[in-house]
């Protein structure tokens, strides 16, 4: 009896398979989380399209056990891969799961992958398949119980007549990125936050936008930036150290993490300043339809 490729009809075994590749660095894969129950709410969340169609592909053994597995969480014409996730396919059964997979989305252009550095079994796959490494970047983790909080909060929360001198510097710090400044201020609520640092005469120092999932008890700092004039003034750490202690007052949230890129060594220095420890390095690469195995 041989295995077979197929659809995944059962996302809790699923996410159990995925839990427990992922926290083994030698199957991690950036995108997917590490908790089973955390992975089940994504898949159930993103991974079904609005015509009820599911993306993502299992691959069985003859006992009909998961031994790889490959997701797309889609964007119109780009794709974010799960994987893929391999613990005892050959290699001819994964490159047959990747071109099913790429026959079932055949409108699928662009392709993202996330691999942990000691994940060389795919990262020979992305030269095999001819992807482009686009970076190196990485995970930095802080837990609550080894955060020393400030007490005296300099910055404070968004005004409207913050406006222009946060767009200003937002377009200059991140000018090709997803969330422009109008878009960060229409999203202010209780759990999607802006703080801004000024100095005593009003003048813009810096600003960090973070956003809390309560339900999943995570926290995301999207954007952290210091004006060209205040850096190398201790700002940076100041300001950073200030969201955290207002992240960590969110009884929900134990810990954060951040990824950022692994050769932007200022402000790493930065993060490191404020009690981040590296957690993992991780590759990103794109693939084109255009340009790679079809």
């Amino acid at each position: 009896m041989t295995g077979t490729i197929g659809i995944s009809q059962d996302f809790k075994e699923l996410a159990h398979f995925l839990a427990e590749l992922n926290n083994q660095k030698a199957f991690h894969i950036g995108y997917c989380g590490l908790l089973a129950d955390e992975i089940y709410e994504t898949l159930e969340e993103d991974f079904v399209g609005d015509d009820g169609k599911i993306a993502f592909l299992v691959a069985r053994n003859s006992y009909g056990e998961i031994e790889a597995a490959i997701g797309v969480d889609i964007d119109e014409e780009t794709a974010e891969v799960w994987g893929p996730f391999n613990i005892n396919a050959t290699l001819t059964v994964q490159n047959q799961l990747w071109e099913q997979l790429m026959q079932e989305y055949p409108t699928l252009r662009n392709f993202s992958f996330f691999l942990n550095k000691e994940n060389i079994k795919q990262q020979d796959f992305m030269n095999m398949i001819q992807a482009t490494k686009t970076g190196e970047h990485l995970i930095l983790g802080l837990e609550k119980r080894n955060f020393v909080r400030v007490k005296d909060i300099k910055s404070t929360d968004f005004i409207q007549n913050d406006f222009q001198a946060f767009e200003a510097l937002h377009s200059a710090a991140f000018p090709n990125t997803y969330y422009r400044a109008q878009t960060i201020v229409s999203r202010l609520n209780e759990e999607h936050i802006l703080k801004i640092l000024k100095s005593e005469a009003g003048e813009m120092l810096g600003y960090a936008y973070y956003e809390v999932d309560l339900d999943r008890n995570e926290a995301d700092l999207h954007y952290f930036a210091i004006a060209p004039t205040a850096q190398n003034r201790g700002y940076g750490t100041l300001l950073l150290k200030e969201v955290v202690t207002e992240i960590f007052n969110f009884r929900e949230i134990n810990e954060m993490k951040l990824c950022v890129e692994a050769k932007n060594d200022k402000a790493n220095h930065v993060y490191i300043k404020a009690g981040f420890v590296e957690r993992d390095l991780l590759y990103s690469y794109k693939f084109n339809r255009s340009n790679g195995m079809k």
